[in-house]
């Protein structure tokens, strides 16, 4: 899920990973959306300040924890499935598959 402000720049990669055939969708929420989360088999959490960017990784100091924690994954995920709901599919020609 992207942030609608900056979804369409080339850093992004939000048209690549759609036209890959990954589903990708633009967060509805009116608010800011900086949360960076990976959620593993239901049970590993990954988060942190880290984007998840080259210029994150070599010119930010950022931190980064990974939880094996069912329980903590299952309530990342619930709040995911929330945003989730409020969050749109790409406007039919949007992106542009090459």
């Amino acid at each position: 899920m992207y942030e609608r402000v900056g979804s369409d720049t080339d850093a992004a990669e939000f048209d690549t990973l759609y036209c890959a055939g990954i589903s990708v969708r633009r967060d509805g929420n009116p608010s800011f959306m900086h949360n960076k989360v990976v959620i593993v088999d239901q049970r590993y959490v990954i988060t942190g300040s880290l984007n998840y960017s080259t210029s994150a990784e070599e010119s930010n100091d950022e931190n980064v924890i990974m939880l094996d924690n069912p329980e903590i994954a299952r309530l990342y995920l619930q709040e995911f499935d929330q945003i989730w709901s409020q969050s749109t599919d790409p406007e039919p020609g949007s992106v542009v598959c090459q």
